[in-house]
């Protein structure tokens, strides 16, 4: 059959001298994939490749369906060729450059009995001659057709040519070189939206001009246009860099949006990001993996938010960027809330934050979009002015063959362009114009064929954006092998658009909800359940939060199911499988260090029968959840959710009180020996019971551990460290063995052998890698313990490198000064005691909110003055110790750093009897039989006092003593020091 179409050719410059210089196996490997990408590019814009010419690819648009922007598309093709083609040429590093030739004309279509076809005819000969008159990396165009692209892509003329064998030339264009990814094939006239254009510009011009972000909001109903202002927007400001996440109603991940991004960032981003931040690609790329569901590496917020920030300036060096967040209405508190802070990591960048919206967005965040350089407008209904200019524009596209009115258009329209183009369209198929907007998408519905309606609901199920596999993976049956063809009829059809290889997406997500609620209740139960399914078998094709995605599709399908009474035994079956994958999901948020991860506990308490003994693993969850930014409100009201599922359990009643008491002592609302009490008294009824679940043993285990540190009984919090970190390795909770070797390490440097503790901390470093907090606190301790061995260069490397993180994650106080006290270990094992001293005074004095860290630092530096034989300073130090406003608890810990003084004041008076006692208060808290490394300390203390006291042969004996406590663990850089420190006692006695 004859047939109007677009001929593509695309051609290889210079394949003959590639294939003298190149080595003939790297020469077929490239060229295979040159050959996928170029065949890929041209699928993705609904271009179908005729055939393989040598080292060229012809392809047609238009065969088998004939679409209206066959034109745009095809030149859309041959921008995307050339970009793929250079791509390919830095990763492989053959010399790859084509030309491509864009022809349109009316050919013969001979139909293959394999389904292939072929065409031919004069306007595949003229394609072909285009390609060879172009230069190198440029596309030449037929005058054919850029009338029928009509300006969707710019164009600049060549001018006419003679191509061999014809009597007349060619008008000839070129695709320019400054396209605007922005621009879309075939768009409305733009109108009614020029002012909030406008003001958009402008603020983009203040942004590239002052290096300032800003954080943008457009709110409006479906369909009213958002999404069409910020594709203008894009094309007026063709400079901008732009990248769009999206969030979806079954994807609740917290990186889910990111994961979006970073693929409209490029398909390939792990690559891009490596070449766009060179050296510092790996670690951003760490983060960005967890975030991305690639990598296990645990990770925060704050890591994501910093590398995301690293790869935006790095784009925002060459120009203003754009991020854009559709579809807020579906963002989780946790999504939203990582949102917000990548704006405001932006905000000395020119980068604009643009989010989308419906109404909805503001009862999940009734004040969303406040504060400095932020803005929220209202997408306004168009007037019926702007309105009626729409609906002239659609009679005449469809040469006037409406059955109905510019005035019935505008009416039943009422402002919304969307629905006007809709009621258009539903005129042109010959139907009534609709009463109501929900029955206008019922009726474009309703016009599917039975194959078309099947693709388009079982997409539905998974969400605006979707992969075609998966889509098929929900049906029962009645979708054809070749789905591409039916994908294609909705694509021409403005339902569907590619989002990427495989992917498609929703034009409007009206017409996705409208043909999800068309589905019964029990038919959209079986398919949540199949796609869950799928998603489970088939993790690394969906890019995904795959335990996530999975966890909530079940517990869609058990809603549903539930909603209309079903069958309860599938209920149950149901009831269990989304339990299960909703322990997985949090397992797996938790192994990231995703903050969605509380909300997915609450989510799946809420469909716990009674009883269910799940329920101690979630308040375990709930207990040791670690990410800064978590919110406290969520955790009471999980535990509160927890007392209802539990409240007859008296397993549930006993380890209820560890959250309690947990808090309490952090807040000095329960004294210590209570909360030790208390610890010791669940753990004993705990113990007592026939089979206590493993989440009960691990809330108290962790109380009594926190306990015991806290009353320095290092050695019993040790053991139980050990303890939980074997019952966790065996049982694969790799997080929870994380976070006990973690603690173990606050613990283990005083007590364990300093190898055991520098192996340990490096571990640790591997497995914190992506979480900048975490592996700092690690690090710190590494540097300490590596100048206890003697390796100060590596100590002050590892330092150096905890402290430039501090400088760059906005810790808070606390955290930040509380790791500088490692730097003053490493001063006192370098022999730089009084350094040491002045530093924990300088530590001390930064946290003058925190009484008990006050009173432990101001100790340390008592100490530490003593070995340095600084008097004045010792006493300096106790009058700051005295005029603390203490606690009970801190009141102890600074009236054994005030025995310092009086220990050396006693022995300087000779008074020997007193100055033992108050040594012995000195290290009442650190004890020296919970630690080796204590022991050495208070042996080095006794010795001084000897000395002064004029006994030089119990002062030896001592230093000796306390040469082999350090010895003993491995920390010959204090050994090498006891000689120092006594020998600083005649300094004392001037």
């Amino acid at each position: 059959m004859r047939k109007h179409v677009v001929i593509l050719f695309v051609d290889l410059v210079g394949s003959t001298a590639l294939g003298e210089s190149t080595d003939p196996e790297a020469l077929r490997a490239g060229l295979a994939r040159y050959f996928e990408a170029v065949s890929k590019v041209i699928w993705q814009h609904g271009g179908t490749v005729e055939k393989f010419i040598g080292d060229a690819v012809m392809a047609v648009f238009g065969v088998p369906t004939t679409r209206e922007d066959d034109a745009t598309r095809a030149l859309r093709a041959a921008i995307d060729i050339h970009t793929v083609v250079a791509r390919l040429r830095e990763e492989i590093g053959t010399d790859f450059h084509v030309r491509v030739g864009v022809n349109s004309g009316e050919v013969f279509v001979t139909h293959q009995p394999d389904g292939q076809f072929s065409v031919t005819g004069d306007a595949v000969n003229t394609a072909q001659r285009l390609e060879a008159a172009a230069g190198t990396d440029e596309t030449y165009v037929g005058d054919t057709v850029a009338e029928l692209a009509g300006g969707t892509v710019r164009l600049t003329e060549v001018g006419p040519i003679l191509h061999k064998g014809r009597s007349t030339p060619q008008q000839v264009f070129a695709i320019a070189a400054d396209q605007s990814r922005g621009q879309r094939a075939r768009q409305t006239t733009f109108v009614g939206r020029e002012v909030e254009l406008a003001e958009l510009v402008s603020i983009a011009d203040r942004a590239m001009e002052r290096r300032q972000g800003w954080l943008l909001t457009y709110v409006g109903e479906a369909g009213i246009g958002k999404s069409r202002l910020i594709s203008e927007f894009a094309v007026r400001r063709p400079g901008i860099h732009h990248i769009h996440g999206r969030c979806e109603p079954m994807n609740t991940g917290t990186y889910a949006p990111l994961t979006r991004l970073l693929l409209d960032l490029d398909p390939d981003w792990e690559l891009y990001v490596d070449r766009l931040l060179g050296a510092e690609a790996a670690a951003v790329l760490q983060r960005l993996r967890s975030a991305a569901g690639r990598s296990d590496v645990q990770t925060s917020t704050g890591d994501v938010v910093w590398a995301m920030q690293r790869v935006v300036t790095a784009l925002a060096s060459t120009g203003a960027v754009a991020i854009g967040w559709d579809d807020l209405q579906w963002a989780t508190e946790a999504q939203l809330d990582f949102i917000t802070a990548l704006a405001a990591a932006c905000r000395s960048l020119p980068v604009l934050t643009i989010c989308v919206g419906r109404p909805e967005l503001f009862d999940t965040r009734p004040h969303w979009g406040g504060g400095r350089k932020s803005r929220v407008e209202d997408v306004e209904r168009l007037s019926r002015q702007d309105l009626t200019a729409l609906a002239d524009e659609r009679i005449r596209f469809n040469e006037n063959k409406l059955h109905v009115s510019v005035e019935d258009l505008v009416d039943r329209a009422e402002g919304n362009p969307q629905v006007l183009q809709m009621l258009a369209h539903a005129s042109a198929s010959g139907s009534d114009l609709p009463a109501s907007v929900a029955q206008l998408y019922e009726a474009a519905l309703d016009r599917l064929t039975p194959v078309e309606r099947l693709l388009v609901e079982c997409a539905a199920v998974y969400g605006r954006e979707f992969r075609i596999d998966a889509a098929t993976a929900t049906a029962t049956g009645g979708l054809p092998d070749d789905l591409e063809l039916v994908a294609d009829r909705l694509r021409e059809l403005n339902i569907l658009e590619v989002a990427g290889d495989g992917e498609f997406r929703f034009v409007q997500s009206l017409f996705m909800q409208t043909a999800y609620r068309s589905m019964p209740k029990q038919v959209r139960s079986d398919r949540h359940a199949a796609l869950a399914e799928w998603l489970v078998k088939h993790p690394e094709e969906c890019g995904l939060d795959t335990p996530s995605v999975a966890a909530s599709h079940l517990v869609r399908a058990l809603s549903l199911l539930e909603e209309i009474n079903g069958p309860a035994g599938r209920r149950a079956i149901l009831r269990e499988a989304a339990i299960d994958a909703g322990m997985a999901a949090v397992d797996h948020a938790a192994l990231r260090g995703d903050p969605g991860r509380m909300s997915a506990a609450l989510r799946l308490i809420d469909i716990l029968p009674a009883g269910d003994r799940r329920s101690f693993d979630l308040g375990y969850n709930l207990l040791i959840s670690t990410e800064p930014t978590a919110d406290h409100a969520l955790r009471q009201a999980g535990f509160a959710r927890l007392d209802d599922v539990m409240a007859a359990s008296a397993e549930w009643q006993l380890v209820r009180e560890v959250p309690l008491l947990l808090k309490g002592v952090r807040a000095g609302e329960v004294a210590l020996p209570q909360a030790q009490a208390s610890a010791g008294r669940i753990r004993k009824r705990l113990l007592a019971l026939p089979e206590p679940a493993q989440g009960s043993l691990a809330m108290v285990e962790l109380l009594c551990a926190q306990v015991e540190a806290d009353g320095g009984n290092l050695n019993r919090c040790h053991e139980i460290c050990l303890v939980n970190i074997a019952r966790c390795r065996a049982n694969g909770r790799t997080v929870e063995e994380r976070l006990w070797r973690h603690f173990n390490l606050q613990i283990a440097h005083a007590t364990a052998p300093v190898d055991d503790v520098i192996r340990d901390a490096r571990q640790l470093q591997q497995d914190f890698a992506g979480n900048r907090t975490m592996w700092r606190a690690a690090t710190s301790v590494l540097a300490a313990a590596l100048a206890a061995a003697g390796e100060s260069d590596e100590a002050w490397r590892q330092w150096t490198a905890a402290e430039a993180l501090l400088g760059e994650q906005s810790a808070d106080a606390l955290t930040a000064f509380y790791d500088r006290q490692y730097v003053a270990r490493i001063l006192l094992c370098e022999g730089r005691a009084a350094e040491a001293g002045r530093l924990w005074v300088e530590i001390a004095t930064q946290l003058a909110d925190r009484a008990m860290l006050q009173a432990s630092f101001l100790h340390a530096a008592m100490r530490d003055f003593v070995y340095a034989g600084e008097i004045l300073q010792l006493r300096y130090v106790a009058k700051q110790l005295e005029a603390l406003a203490l606690t009970p608890e801190s009141h102890d810990v600074a009236q054994s750093g005030l025995a310092a003084k009086r220990a050396v004041e006693s022995a300087l008076a000779g008074d020997r009897a007193t100055a033992l006692v108050e040594m012995a208060k000195v290290f009442a808290i650190d004890r020296s039989e919970e630690s080796p490394i204590n022991a050495g300390f208070a042996l080095a203390f006794e010795a001084i006092l000897e000395r002064v006291m004029g006994d030089c042969g119990a002062s030896e004996s001592l230093a000796e003593q306390a040469r082999a406590a350090y010895h003993s663990r491995g920390a010959s850089a204090l050994a090498d020091q006891v000689d120092t420190w006594v020998a600083n006692a005649d300094k004392l006695l001037r």
